[in-house]
């Protein structure tokens, strides 16, 4: 991974990706002619794709995740980030008036999974990608739906900084 990335923008990346591959049934040879071949780069950097792509779908299925779910790595990463929002918001008065922003939107998303996500992080990873979805619909986005993305993505945007830093310290 970049080392300068924002890493909750490389995980949305990576949650696009596995999704990918579940739309085309881990077919490889599909997924080739139907993206990679209208990617404009060079023979060798779509041969590259493939190998990328293939290895890709090798981790999926040997973590049996082809129906749902996430790779091991990123969700070490949300782990780690889950523990630093929970530092962060108790130790650090710019980050805990970025959160209080989301919170409502936290608190209400956090009843609707009813259970089912427990990590206010991996919540607003979900709002954030769900989002992107809606967009690639074209589905209209409603102002307070915009506001609770704003707010996430705020939240996310600080968090991804403030994680990056603590990398290049350590």
């Amino acid at each position: 991974m970049d080392q300068n990335k924002n890493i909750t923008e490389y995980i949305i990346e990576i949650y696009r990706k596995e999704d990918l591959m579940r739309a085309y049934k881990f077919d490889l040879e599909k997924f080739g002619t139907q993206v990679i071949n209208f990617f404009p780069i060079t023979p060798k950097e779509k041969l590259a794709e493939v190998n990328y792509y293939e290895a890709f779908m090798k981790k999926m299925t040997e973590q049996g995740i082809q129906e749902s779910g996430h790779l091991a790595e990123v969700n070490e990463i949300v782990a780690q980030l889950d523990q630093l929002h929970e530092e962060l918001k108790s130790s650090d008065e710019n980050y805990n008036h970025v959160y209080l922003k989301a919170k409502p939107y936290i608190n209400e998303n956090m009843q609707v999974a009813n259970g089912t996500i427990t990590s206010e992080v991996q919540l607003c990873l979900n709002g954030i990608y769900g989002f992107l979805l809606l967009k690639i619909e074209e589905r209209p986005i409603k102002p307070e739906e915009q506001t609770m993305i704003d707010q996430f993505g705020n939240l996310l945007s600080l968090l991804s900084y403030k994680y990056n830093e603590r990398k290049v310290m350590n």
